[in-house]
């Protein structure tokens, strides 16, 4: 599929190029190394997701040579969540509660994809002795302190996280932040969720941790904030666990 005069639209916040088809209707992403490693995976759990009746999009081609891959998917309809202007918040809220309940209640059975504590927090070792944790993009409450620093309060805090998930494993989005959810201006209501590379079974805690962390980040979201955080849990139709909330938040200072 040609793309030489395919619009460069911006680099998304993984840092992959990302372009647009002149007509609109198709996007690109581009990515080498570690970059290429997850887009391979946002292909592979696209294609799973096909199956499914989530709104996702479309794989038209794929590029590979080892070194650098290309996406290339069928545009969806909607504007990111966090583009819906102050007097859509509160549709578009509730909406994504109902969908993120949605995802959660698919069938666990059937995905191949693990995110779960066993697979995720070795992961984060990993990313702290390699020094690709990025420190300076701590959540405020974590400011100036080290990625070593955090680990090791994530692996102390890790067994009662994971005696807790046991009984809330879920199909989660796995980076459920406002920008990767796609909703109608006019209604709010969700039309599909993007940038799934991380998606895959976990506590749906890490799914509503950073859903509301998201939210209430004014600096970021600025029409929204914590009221919205919280009709989002309402909507979504189960409590959630602060504890656990506030262990996801700080898992994924490694990602």
């Amino acid at each position: 599929m040609g793309r030489v005069d395919w619009e460069r639209v911006g680099t998304g916040r993984s840092g992959a190029e990302v372009r647009r088809s002149p007509d609109g209707t198709a996007y690109a992403k581009t990515g080498s190394g570690a970059l290429r490693d997850e887009i391979v995976d946002e292909r592979d759990r696209l294609e799973w997701l096909a199956g499914t009746d989530l709104p996702v999009a479309e794989v038209l081609d794929w590029a590979d040579d080892g070194d650098t891959a290309t996406l290339t998917l069928r545009a969806l309809p909607g504007v990111p969540m966090s583009e819906v202007p102050a007097s859509g918040v509160t549709s578009a809220v509730r909406s994504l509660g109902t969908f993120l309940r949605r995802l959660h209640t698919m069938s666990r059975e059937g995905c191949p994809f693990e995110r779960w504590l066993a697979v995720t927090v070795p992961l984060a070792r990993v990313r702290v002795e390699e020094g690709v944790v990025d420190a300076d993009d701590f959540d405020g409450e974590r400011a100036g302190r080290s990625p070593q620093d955090l680990l090791d309060e994530l692996v102390q805090q890790r067994p009662r996280a994971e005696e807790l998930e046991l009984d809330d494993l879920v199909v989660c989005h796995g980076d459920a932040c406002l920008p990767n959810f796609l909703v109608d201006p006019g209604t709010g209501e969700v039309t599909g969720m993007v940038d799934v590379h991380r998606l895959g079974l976990a506590d749906r805690h890490l799914d509503l941790a950073l859903a509301t962390r998201s939210m209430s980040d004014t600096s970021l979201n600025p029409h929204y904030g914590p009221e919205p955080a919280a009709a989002l849990i309402a909507a979504y139709g189960l409590s959630a666990d602060p504890w656990r909330v506030e262990f996801y938040r700080l898992l994924d200072e490694f990602f």
